[in-house]
């Protein structure tokens, strides 16, 4: 009888090992599952945020374009107003002068 409870301890030792081995791999299993989760979000993070900058860029670049294209024009319309009133004031001063 002495035998058989030894017995038992030695099976409820090994038994409680190797729950004790089955948590501790399940541990590190988590601990493992949740470093390759954190590092996909830092990567899908950066990945968005360098999509961001890029589409940002792309906005200022646009943006500085249209100014650009916009100041050409209005000095285009500038230089043209410029040329009709040069040439409005020609023909008033050649009015005036055949008048005399």
């Amino acid at each position: 009888m002495g035998g058989s409870i030894f017995e038992m301890m030695l099976l409820m030792r090994d038994e409680s090992e190797r729950k004790a081995e089955l948590r501790r791999a399940e541990e590190e299993q988590r601990r493992r599952d949740e470093l390759v989760a954190r590092e996909a979000r830092y990567f899908a993070d950066k990945a968005e945020a360098d999509e961001r900058s890029r589409h940002d860029r792309l906005e200022v670049e646009e943006r500085r374009r249209q100014e650009k294209q916009e100041a050409e024009e209005r000095a285009r319309r500038d230089k043209e107003d410029a040329r009709a009133r040069t040439q409005e004031l020609l023909l008033l001063l050649g009015a005036l002068t055949k008048k005399d």
